[in-house]
This record gives C-alpha cells, structure tokens and sequence, in this order.
C-alpha cells in the first residue's frame, strides 16, 4: 500500500508539474521577447545616439604635420621596443669587453635612446591638435590630440573655456582646462572659427587699471 501511494504522489507531483510548464511557458517566453525587445531598442537608441553625435561634428581643422609625426612616434616606439629587447645582448658583450664598466656604460646609452627619445619626442607633440571638429547643436568644439603610444585624445571645450596665456608658451596657442593646445591658424577651413576660440571676437580689455594709478594721484594732492 505504502509504495503504490507513493507511485500515486510521484504521478501527481509530476503531472502537476507538467502542467505548471504548459501553462506558464507561454507566459516565459513572451517575458523574454519582450526584454530582447527592449535590448534591441536600447542598442539601437544607443547606436542611433552615436550616428546623430557623430553626424552632427564638423571638421573644422586638420594639422598638415599629423600623419608625419604619427610616422615619427611608431618608429621611435618601435626604436624603443628594439632597444628593450637588445639590452641583455648589450649587457653580455660589454661584459665581454670591458667588464662591468663597459656594460654600464653600454646600458646607459642604450636606455638613454630607448626612454628618453620618446618621452622627449611626446613632450614636444602632445599639444599639437591634428583634428578640430565642430558641433553647431551644442556649439562645442572637439580637439584631437595624440598620446604617447599613438591613441587619440579628445577634449571637448567651448570658447568660454579657452584661455589665451598673455606670454605664449612653446608650442602653446591656448589653453583648454590647464591643457596646452598648439593650432596653426592658417590651416582652418573657416577663419572665424579661430577667433572665436581664440576671443578675438571680444571686446578688447586694454588692462589700464585706470582705477589704481588714480588713488596715489589723490593722495599725492591731499
């Protein structure tokens, strides 16, 4: 009797569940086509998103030394990774030679060409924009810069943004957020672009301070 009441509540047990899976699957895969749904909804707003930012920027700018100093950062980084890999070869003949002095010395010039070059040739490129672009929506402008290992960096700014240093450092035309940015101002393709960034477009503060040469005068009379 036990074991066929047991058989009896395996059937039932299992019966209901059966049951339950017909009668809720429907309901589980409406559930996930509507989240696939929404996914594909979100992935496209997204995508769409990007394509109408992307659509609205306009090239304003283009650095005719980009595709020569790009040229130039690849072979220093590819100088360096040689020079990397050439340092236990350099180690084992100075060895040979002339001891441990003679490797030192062969390291230390080594490395010299291997680090310093490209940090000093990247000190001297990082502000130069190769790309400016413009977006008339937002009235934002984008720089494109280049980084020590050939990524690019953007820098979004408005002309509120800009400062113009009264002493113009090296390679500096202005200044976005305490960063340095260097431009040539012949090669924008419209020229009022540049004055707007470079505030050109402002009234002009001669800087007299009329106000603090005129207190010593009247104290001088009084």
């Amino acid at each position: 009797m036990t074991n066929t009441a047991r058989q009896a509540r395996l059937q039932s047990s299992c019966g209901f569940a059966a049951w339950s899976r017909a009668a809720f699957q429907p309901q589980m895969q409406l559930l996930k086509e509507t989240q696939q749904k929404q996914r594909r909804l979100y992935a496209t707003e997204a995508a769409a998103g990007k394509d109408s930012e992307a659509g609205n920027l306009q090239r304003i700018y283009y650095g005719s030394l980009a595709p020569r100093m790009k040229l130039v950062k690849l072979f220093s980084l590819t100088t360096s990774l040689a020079g990397i890999a050439a340092q236990p070869i350099l180690m084992e003949q100075g060895m040979k030679i002339g001891g441990t002095g003679m490797a030192v010395f062969l390291c230390t010039v080594g490395g010299f060409f291997t680090f310093v070059t490209p940090l000093l040739l990247h000190f001297v490129t990082k502000k130069y924009v190769t790309e400016l672009h413009y977006n008339p929506k937002t009235e934002e402008y984008t720089a494109t810069t280049i980084s020590l290992i050939l990524l690019k960096i953007k820098t979004k700014f408005r002309p509120s943004d800009v400062t113009v240093p009264e002493v113009p450092g090296m390679f500096t035309s202005f200044v976005v957020n305490k960063r340095p940015l260097f431009v040539d101002p012949a090669l924008f393709d419209d020229p009022e672009h540049y004055v707007r960034i470079m505030g050109y477009d402002k009234p002009i503060d001669f800087k007299l301070n009329l106000k603090d040469e005129t207190e010593p005068t009247k104290r001088k009379q009084q």
